[in-house]
């Protein structure tokens, strides 16, 4: 009898440890479930933030002043496109560009896409709006790669057919009213400014102090000891998509040239001679990435004098 009492007072304390054990699979099962839950609302919120931002962009406007100018002057920034269209045909981005009314569109490079061989959505987009802005653009990596790469020969042609006047390592001096705006298109990557040319033809370049100058190039880590070497009035870029994942407080995330937390990577800062760079965040995909916080971007920049 007494050890038959002793067992049952040993095996008393099982009964509380199977509760405890229960009830912390509970708590594991409904953290778990938590988890999940949460997991699937931030995968549905990116995957419909995906989709928003593949028919919307945000029109960002910039404020320049300049004694060289009499009068408000102002152009629009297409950059990183990549072959996306807004609407059919482009339309809404073209409505949009037109109540604008910008003296001249700047495409900064990245109008399509390497892989893709028809670009005609491109060509067309380009073609309207020459109809009403003169239209000049610099060639993006994606372009170069297929003419260098690609043996696509005919794109810097049929981009100029089109209605666009492509700077390579060359200048474009546009006259508005009383006023000069001298354009000059960088062409090159972070490693080969020189190997595409970019060190010859800018050296060779008579740049007029009197004019408002704009350097214009796709990737903009050139302006970092390459760029900076010669006299503008403001600089433009792009290629980076605002660094893939625009993070509160702290900007873009990454970029292929400066790897995380870039510093050239969008928006407008100062540069080392002190002349302004504006950096668009683009208006095309960095496929297969999604932009997170980073809507597409068409840049619109206001030069008045003072």
């Amino acid at each position: 009898m007494i050890n038959l009492f002793r067992k049952k007072r040993d095996a008393a304390p099982k009964a509380p440890k199977a509760a405890l054990k229960k009830r912390i699979l509970h708590i594991l099962l409904r953290m778990a479930l938590i988890l999940l839950a949460v997991v699937i609302v931030l995968a549905g919120s990116v995957y419909l933030y995906a989709r928003y931002t593949k028919t919307h962009y945000h029109i960002t406007f910039y404020q320049e002043v300049s004694k060289k100018v009499s009068q408000n002057i102002r152009f629009a920034v297409i950059s990183d496109i990549h072959n996306r269209e807004y609407g059919i045909e482009n339309e809404t981005l073209i409505s949009d560009l037109r109540a604008l009314n910008p003296d001249f569109i700047l495409f900064a490079g990245d109008m399509i896409l390497k892989t893709e061989d028809n670009y005609d959505a491109m060509l067309s987009l380009v073609s309207h709006l020459s109809e009403f802005a003169p239209c000049y653009g610099v060639l993006g990596n994606h372009e170069t790669e297929r003419i260098y790469y690609l043996d696509d020969k005919s794109l810097p042609q049929r981009f100029e057919e089109a209605g666009m006047k492509v700077l390579r390592n060359s200048q474009e001096t546009i006259r508005i009213g009383a006023d000069t705006i001298q354009l000059i298109g960088a062409e090159g990557t972070s490693y080969g400014f020189e190997e595409y040319g970019g060190r010859k033809a800018l050296d060779k370049m008579v740049i007029d102090p009197s004019a408002y100058t704009i350097m214009v190039t796709h990737i903009p880590i050139l302006f970092d000891g390459q760029l900076t070497d010669y006299a503008f009035d403001l600089g433009i870029a792009g290629h980076t998509h605002g660094g893939l994942i625009r993070i509160p407080h702290f900007g873009g995330l990454y970029s292929a040239e400066e790897g995380y937390f870039p510093t050239y990577c969008a928006g407008r800062m100062t540069l080392s001679n002190q002349s302004p760079l504006i950096i668009s965040r683009g208006m095309g995909d960095s496929s297969p990435y999604p932009r997170i916080n980073n809507m597409p971007e068409l840049v619109v920049v206001d030069i008045n004098c003072y």
